[in-house]
């Protein structure tokens, strides 16, 4: 059957500009859903977790998800990456059984090289209860690397909506187990090993979601031998690239406070860098979708690749900036309230990891692009110079600063990381950088607003711990949402309306309609 007649689902077919941007699109909004939905029922946990763990107990959680995260993809070495990136693309061309074929061969390698590591490392490196050492390794290790490629599969297919939906049945389970390891148990050690196990559940539960073609793979493994030419050129340094991009992004300050015997300290940066990370996943949702539908169009019409960078950086930065003006100081002042008085000290903290986290929003897009072009050599020695700023800085400044200290060496290694990857995508794809700069400036004024909003209600001497602090908090969310859309109507940055027109056309036409005020507001920019 020629390629025209085949229906849209078969993967022979390949995957055109038009369908790329729909899928990419749709993943996103579903996605946000998610997000939104999880976001809201993961705070309300945090809170929990807070109170009832305390503040020493809430810093031992986050070093015990931190370091396991890291050592999981340490022995990953960029096999996933890889699988997505080289899938994705033969998707796209229409080639499924070599897509079979990396999946069953990624399957064998995670299974005879994967598995094994991780259990030596957690063995070695989680000092927990033997009960939940051996579930964590049986559902947190073994169950996961059995499956595991039906999560690549799912994004190779760009199905990200459907990894979305997925992925909101499975949180919902994780919470809840969560909340009654908190509850019957009450130990950070109980909470880790339940959102290990249930990790395993969020595999499995993708299989019955990705195309038959593919889903025999999943249980074919084979050995990793005669991979694709340039996979392990790409995968490899990637994987490095992402084990020292993770000591950058991720809270690695958390375990150097640790390591510092900086207890108190470790539990306010984990609350403060888990709650800027709440915030903004709406911003990283919308472009998490990104990375298989760039590849994909790397493949199709490479010529329309500048164009996505631009639009994608200015919707990313226009949405970190509204949510660092209005939500930023609003949640900072509603800190002591929710968390309790043990946490004050989180506010100002939280402020300087929101701009962290915006430029972290940021950094996503700009990383797909790279990804897309197989620059696996060139994400490593980035991630190398922003890891050394970050630990250096870290490591420095903490004896004499404190958690300070740690909030530089965060700050400094996102921010070294984005100038170098963007600033080689804007070089390669011939992207003015008077553009491009002009295309963040949303967030550089979100970041400003969010401590104008909030420094005048401490000079102010507002009880933070009454209900006053609501109202102290509704006033700053609301003047600096005001202040972020005026100051992106005077510079006139922002996204544009052409913008606004594409991300209309691929919404449903009565929430097109509804947002459409929204819209707008945000896109007055002119192009050029």
């Amino acid at each position: 059957m020629p390629d025209a007649q085949l229906p849209t689902s078969d993967p022979r077919r390949g995957l055109d500009r038009g369908e790329l941007q729909e899928r990419a699109i749709r993943g996103a909004l579903w996605t946000l859903v998610h997000t939104v939905t999880g976001v809201g029922l993961g705070f309300l946990v945090n809170i929990l977790l807070a109170r009832r763990l305390g503040v020493v107990d809430f810093g031992r959680l986050a070093y015990l998800t931190t370091v396991m995260g890291i050592f999981n993809v340490i022995v990953s070495l960029g096999v996933d990456t890889g699988v997505i990136q080289f899938g994705a693309k033969a998707h796209a061309r229409g080639e499924p059984a070599a897509v079979r074929d990396l999946m069953s061969k990624a399957q064998g390698f995670r299974l005879l090289v994967f598995a094994p590591l991780m259990t030596v490392g957690v063995i070695a490196i989680v000092r927990v209860d033997w009960v939940m050492l051996v579930l964590a390794i049986i559902f947190g290790v073994w169950v996961p690397a059995a499956l595991g490629g039906a999560l690549d599969a799912l994004v190779i297919e760009n199905k990200t909506a459907r990894e979305a939906q997925n992925a909101m049945l499975i949180n919902l389970l994780t919470q809840a187990g969560v909340v009654a390891a908190a509850l019957w148990i009450g130990t950070a050690d109980s909470v880790w090993a339940v959102r290990t196990v249930v990790a395993a559940v969020s595999v499995a539960s993708a299989i019955p979601f990705i195309s038959r073609v593919y889903r025999g793979a999943v249980f074919r493994p084979r050995l990793p031998r005669h991979l694709p030419p340039g996979f392990w050129r790409f995968a490899l340094p990637a994987g490095a690239a992402e084990v020292i991009g993770s000591l950058v992004q991720d809270r690695t300050q958390v375990v150097i406070l640790t390591w510092m015997h900086q207890a108190s300290a470790a539990g306010i940066f984990a609350l403060a860098f888990g709650l800027s990370i709440h915030l903004f996943s709406p911003a990283q949702a919308l472009v998490g979708p990104l990375t298989p539908a760039v590849s994909g169009l790397r493949e199709v019409d490479e010529s329309a690749v500048g164009r996505a960078l631009g639009r994608t950086v200015r919707a990313s930065a226009t949405a970190v900036g509204l949510l660092l003006g209005a939500a930023m100081p609003a949640f900072a002042l509603l800190v002591p309230l929710i968390y309790g008085a043990d946490y004050v000290t989180a506010q100002p903290i939280l402020l300087a990891l929101g701009i962290s986290g915006g430029l972290t929003v940021l950094t996503a897009p700009v990383l797909a692009f790279v990804k897309a072009r197989l620059q696996g050599q060139r994400l490593l020695w980035v991630n190398v110079v922003a890891v050394v700023v970050s630990v250096g800085l870290a490591v420095v400044l903490i004896p004499i600063l404190g958690i300070w200290g740690a909030v530089a060496g965060n700050i400094g290694g996102v921010v070294i990381g984005l100038v170098l990857l963007l600033g080689g995508e804007l070089r390669t794809l011939s992207y003015p950088a008077s553009q491009a700069l002009r295309d963040i400036v949303p967030l550089l004024i979100g970041g400003l607003v969010s401590w104008t909003a909030w420094v005048p209600v401490g000079l102010l001497g507002v009880d933070l711990m009454s209900p006053y602090a609501v109202v102290a908090a509704v006033v700053a969310g609301a003047t600096g949402l005001f202040l972020v859309l005026g100051l992106m109507w005077v510079t006139r940055t922002g996204m544009t309306r052409a913008d606004g027109e594409a991300i209309s056309r691929a919404l449903p036409t009565r929430l097109a309609s509804g947002v459409g005020p929204l819209f707008r507001l945000v896109c007055r920019r002119i192009e050029a």
